[in-house]
């Protein structure tokens, strides 16, 4: 394997001439000065930054950041690199995308770093549990084979040691049951325990997306995503307080109980207002969240945010 006793990135060296630095040790931002961490950016966010510079705030994260791979891959980095400088400047530390699941064909990879282990890489006849909905190409596999895992997670080395950043996020990294998950949760914490060790062992912090309901998570649950996570990384959660949580007092009690549980064993977390407006999940947010807890909204840099949010 190439890599040096520093961390990164031999291989990056032998694709793209001499490394870059290795990115400063990622430290999550002081809830009590940066509560938003921007989610889902791309190359727009350099204009952005330019033409509205009062959006942003020093210290804020970019959780992750992509570019157009086009057909050069060193391009692609150089341009990556350029943007990361600039967020860089404002005191902005930006990481990079990745699904922990999920595999695709090269050809239909679009952007870089590469957001899915290419395809090519894998085994032939891996172990598959079918396809992503409405995107054929796309496969999932199978969390309950170490093969399938190990090789996936074998990709996710080769993408991150060609693109150095200090923070991972890590999509599809688990679906529970209670949002309609088929595969056991033991594999898929099995699968974010090595995909974190990974992470760590190049120097990185991680966050994880996982599709669960909160308040439903059982006590084994919430104590294998704990352990699997790890101390200093972060969980990203889509359906924060959902609908049903949000009807239900005692759900809702149990949701508030399981984000304490999350933040005592040193877990950050990200919401997302997806199925909840923003304005009534930071209000929820208010009620139970002490200044120094890591609790962030997951933000678009391209919407200007409510000083309330901040």
């Amino acid at each position: 394997m190439l890599m040096t006793t520093g961390g990164y990135v031999c291989a990056a060296m032998l694709l793209f001439g001499p490394a870059a630095a290795q990115p400063a040790a990622f430290e999550w931002p002081d809830p009590r000065q940066n509560r938003i961490i921007l989610v889902n950016a791309n190359q727009d966010i350099a204009a952005y930054l330019r033409n509205h510079p009062d959006w942003f705030s020093s210290g804020e994260t970019v959780l992750d950041l992509s570019v157009p791979k086009g057909s050069d891959p060193q391009a692609a980095e150089r341009q990556r690199l350029q943007i990361t400088g600039l967020l860089r400047d404002r005191g902005m530390p930006a990481g990079t995308y990745t699904s922990g699941t999920t595999v695709e064909p090269l050809a239909k990879i679009g952007l870089w770093p590469y957001d899915k282990v290419p395809e090519e890489w894998m085994p032939r006849n891996f172990a598959q549990a079918g396809a992503w909905p409405g995107e054929p190409d796309r496969r999932i596999i199978d969390v309950t084979s170490a093969e399938a895992r190990h090789a996936l997670q074998q990709g996710m080395r080769r993408i991150w040691e060609q693109s150095p950043a200090p923070l991972r996020f890590v999509d599809n990294a688990a679906s529970h049951s209670s949002t309609g998950g088929r595969q056991p949760w033991a594999a898929y914490c099995a699968n974010i325990r090595e995909i974190r060790q990974l992470g760590e062992s190049l120097g990185g912090r991680l966050v994880f997306n996982i599709s669960a309901h909160p308040a439903l998570l059982s006590d084994s649950d919430a104590v294998r995503l704990m352990e699997a996570i790890g101390r200093d990384n972060g969980v990203l959660f889509e359906e924060p307080w959902g609908q049903a949580t949000r009807k239900s007092p005692a759900l809702t009690r149990k949701a508030i109980m399981r984000y304490r549980q999350l933040l005592a064993s040193g877990i950050a977390i990200i919401v997302l207002p997806v199925t909840v407006p923003a304005d009534t999940l930071t209000a929820w947010l208010s009620g139970w969240r002490q200044p120094s807890d890591r609790v962030y909204l997951g933000w678009s840099f391209w919407k200007q945010p409510s000083a309330s949010y901040r």
